[in-house]
Order: C-alpha cells, then sequence, then structure tokens
C-alpha cells in the first residue's frame, strides 16, 4: 500500500498557531511533525537585564499559560544560582499550586471558550420552549 500524507494546517481552537503532518501507511502511522512558527523572543526581551527579572518579564508574554512560564523560570533561576536541591517544601507547594489552580483554570477556558461550539448546537436554542424567560428572549 502506498504512503499517505495527511496535513493539518492550521490546527483549530489552540491558542497559537501550529502544523501537524502524519504520514500513514495501511492505517498506520509511520511518521509525524508538529511544527509551529510562533517567535516569542524571550532570549532577546532578556538580553542584557537582571536573571531576576525573568520570573515576571516572561509571564507576561503569554497570556494563556503565564503560570507555567513564571514557575519554568524560577526552575531555571534555581538551578542557575546552585540552590535547585535547597528550594523550601513550602515554595515547591506554592509552585505546584500554582500549576495546578493554571492547568484547571486552561482546561475551563479551552472547554468553553474553544471547543464547546463543537459539542453543543446552539442553534437549538431557537426552538427552546422552557420556562425560562431569559432562554427565550
Amino acid at each position: 500500500m502506498s504512503l499517505r500524507t495527511i496535513t493539518i494546517d492550521p490546527v483549530t481552537r489552540i491558542e497559537g498557531h501550529q502544523k501537524i503532518e502524519a504520514k500513514v501507511e495501511d492505517g498506520v502511522v509511520r511518521e509525524a511533525k508538529s511544527s509551529g512558527a510562533l517567535f516569542r523572543g524571550f532570549e532577546l526581551i532578556l538580553r542584557g537585564r537582571d536573571p531576576r527579572d525573568a520570573q515576571r518579564i516572561t509571564q507576561r508574554v503569554c497570556g494563556v499559560c503565564p503560570a507555567s512560564h513564571a514557575v519554568a523560570s524560577a526552575l531555571n533561576l534555581d538551578s542557575a544560582f546552585g540552590i535547585a536541591d535547597r528550594v523550601p517544601d513550602n515554595g515547591r507547594i506554592i509552585r505546584n499550586l500554582i500549576l495546578g489552580s493554571n492547568y484547571l483554570q486552561s482546561h475551563i477556558l479551552h472547554f468553553f471558550h474553544l471547543a464547546a461550539l463543537d459539542y453543543v448546537d446552539v442553534t437549538a436554542l431557537s426552538d427552546y420552549e422552557g420556562e425560562d424567560p431569559e432562554m427565550r428572549s
């Protein structure tokens, strides 16, 4: 059987820009690539600045996942300053709580603002005959 290429470009219902390309043979994916062309320029923004600024600056580059950028910067600073193995337990707990909260917020945002229309027939509201007057208007 022949090798077939499937390309999805752009990938929708995500924040940012992404392309996926898969080579399929006999129903089996033989090769898959994912690529994005979004350049944020963290390295250029931070060049010449105090390294401690990274945590505050990088989280403002992305409106969707600021917490992960902030925590990644903090982890890198810990490593750069040689204290990665000495972060207090409370510090680790706070970071995990921040990431967990962002995980919940991100998934709620994704479902209700990006993907819900794929699952809900909003045109059905026009046929609504229930008792809720706000739904009928």
